[in-house]
């Protein structure tokens, strides 16, 4: 791998539609993604600091030739500066913005390069520098580019023999990648289907983090895939589509007072369980909340297990210590309650 270090005029520059952190709903189009850029991400900072100190010529862009011209693939965010201090301007942009163009101490004209032959050569370090690196893109954009980097990886091997490739190149673990491939494979199928339709749901409103830790439960892999990703040498599976559906309708839509079916995120255990229960589905799918679904699976009883388990520790200890502690009103009635308590449970365990 190699490249060469040119200063470039940044008219000759163009803003990467490839760039893993543009929503698909922004068209690809140079004037579309400058404004989104410029509006999403602060832009007025670093043009304050570009004005100020003039750019920081050790840092160079990072582009590759395509389609006639270089596609910046690192810098977007200071390309994006660069261009408006330059004079380029949008429908709606801000009075700061124009501010800066006005008043700006540098306005470089031109910039350091590192030009690449393609841009194969250049998704290591990306990788390296945004998912496991000191640069971090949200969740959304890192699973983006996994799904690139996975899509480069030998097709004749498993999905997680792939995914495992992917994990070396970019310094993260497999788990991880499997995960990111999972959830971004299920958030492409609800995006491809305009989010199903389900009022409110779009990629604004949909919290990929939650996503990702959701399919990371065997409940809701099962649900979606068909099946845990516990195999080893399993193929790469697609998600089903109408189980994609519901799992959006109950995480993500939201009634009018903006409370989603889930909840909380703490629920998704709980949502998980439901999916390996006939019943408990069947009650979810007619309208019942998570949490009166939930009280039809096994997972119920095991709640009770381990908070009687966790009483009962805990009444050990205050036994062990009460021979040292002043008797109060206060603490003879909070007894007194816990007794009371106590025979509740055992004549409800009775009947």
């Amino acid at each position: 791998m190699g490249y060469t270090l040119q200063k470039k005029p940044i008219a000759d520059l163009d803003l990467d539609p490839k760039n893993p952190r543009l929503p698909n709903y922004v068209s690809r189009d140079q004037e579309a993604m400058l404004q989104f850029l410029a509006n999403a991400s602060s832009i007025e900072e670093l043009m304050s600091a570009i004005s100020e100190n003039d750019f920081f010529q050790a840092e160079a862009l990072i582009a590759v030739p395509e389609g006639g011209r270089l596609v910046v693939v690192e810098g977007n965010r200071r390309l994006t500066a660069l261009k408006l201090l330059s004079g380029a301007n949008f429908e709606g942009m801000s009075s700061r913005i124009h501010d800066f163009q006005q008043g700006a101490k540098h306005k470089p004209t031109e910039v350091p390069v590192a030009v690449y032959d393609t841009r194969d050569e250049v998704l290591n370090y990306l990788g390296n520098r945004h998912i496991a690196g000191v640069k971090p893109w949200g969740a959304l954009a890192k699973a983006r580019y996994i799904r690139q980097l996975f899509d480069a990886t030998d097709r004749q091997a498993s999905f997680q023999g792939r995914a495992r490739t992917v994990a070396k190149v970019i310094g993260s673990r497999r788990d991880f990648i499997s995960k990111a491939m999972r959830a971004y494979d299920m958030y492409s199928v609800a995006e491809e289907k305009d989010f199903f339709g389900i009022a409110g749901i779009d990629e604004k409103s949909v919290k990929f983090s939650l996503l990702s830790t959701a399919v990371d439960y065997e409940g809701v892999q099962a649900f979606v895939y068909g099946a845990p990703d516990t195999d080893e040498g399993s193929i790469e599976r697609a998600p089903d589509p109408d189980r994609v559906k519901e799992l959006f309708q109950w995480m993500f839509s939201q009634d009018k007072d903006g409370k989603t079916p889930l909840g909380e995120s703490r629920n998704i255990i709980k949502l998980s369980r439901i999916m390996m229960n006939e019943e408990a589905l069947k009650s979810l799918r007619t309208g019942a909340t998570v949490e009166q679904a939930y009280l039809l699976t096994t997972g119920v009883g095991e709640d009770f297990d381990a908070l009687c388990i966790q009483v009962q520790r805990e009444l050990r200890e205050a036994n062990s210590i009460v021979a040292d502690v002043e008797n109060t009103e206060t603490r003879e009635e909070l007894v007194s309650s816990i007794f009371r308590q106590a025979r509740q449970l055992e004549a409800a365990m009775r009947t």
